[in-house]
């Protein structure tokens, strides 16, 4: 059983994913994490992704497939995706391996995402992850669970954003209308506080499971 989390960088796909997760007992795929681990693993898809995720740009297909088709095999059971797929190429792809109960497309204004995306910070040991915005640290600069500093993602600057937001624009958000026509789209309005957002997918989401399901 799979779902799908679309939207703008910074629309909060990760945290409304993971939090939908954690209530129904499925896995959560993130590609970014998946190739972030790969990185730090220092892998040849990691050596190979890091040209391109350093510079903004999107990682050429034939590799995020090969991370994809990874965790998938993983997976057997109920997930959601996010950060895949971004390009109709990818959603052709994605259509081969799975069928997808719902696809849930978070709007969110390219200010918005921006100011969102400048203000992530990540534990520089535990990887948590913070916003300064609506979800700031107990102390300044300091993780919550482990005392460690935080520090910005590398690809977390103004220059990379714009890039990330026009490839965006460009490629991904034809996603939207590629679902649409396919009748599987719920579009949620991203600007809000994290715990309406996440009731209004949690309704969608309830609304789309197979008769019978019982862990909703």
């Amino acid at each position: 059983m799979l779902f799908v989390f679309l939207g703008i960088q910074g629309s909060g796909k990760g945290t409304q994913a993971k939090l939908l997760c954690q209530k129904l007992g499925f896995s959560h795929l993130n590609l970014g994490e998946l190739f972030r681990e790969n990185i730090e693993k220092n892998t040849d898809i990691g050596i190979e992704a890091t040209q391109y995720i350093s510079q903004g740009r999107l990682v050429p297909d034939e590799v995020v497939f090969r991370v994809i088709n990874g965790a998938l095999e993983k997976h057997k059971k109920g997930f959601v995706l996010d950060g895949f797929p971004r390009t109709s190429d990818q959603a052709d792809y994605l259509a081969t391996k799975q069928t997808i109960q719902r696809v849930i497309f978070l709007h969110l204004s390219d200010e918005a995402a921006t100011q969102r995306m400048l203000a992530r910070r990540n534990c520089s040991k535990c990887n948590s992850e913070y916003n300064l915005l609506y979800r700031p640290p107990k102390n300044e600069n300091t993780c919550d669970k482990c005392n460690a500093p935080l520090i910005k993602r590398k690809d977390d600057t103004p220059e990379i954003i714009k890039q990330r937001l026009e490839l965006f624009h460009i490629e991904t958000l034809q996603l939207k209308e590629y679902y649409q026509k396919m009748g599987i789209l719920s579009v949620v309005d991203a600007d809000s506080d994290i715990e309406t957002i996440h009731r209004e997918i949690y309704e969608i989401v309830k609304a789309a499971m197979p008769p019978g399901y019982d862990k909703v």
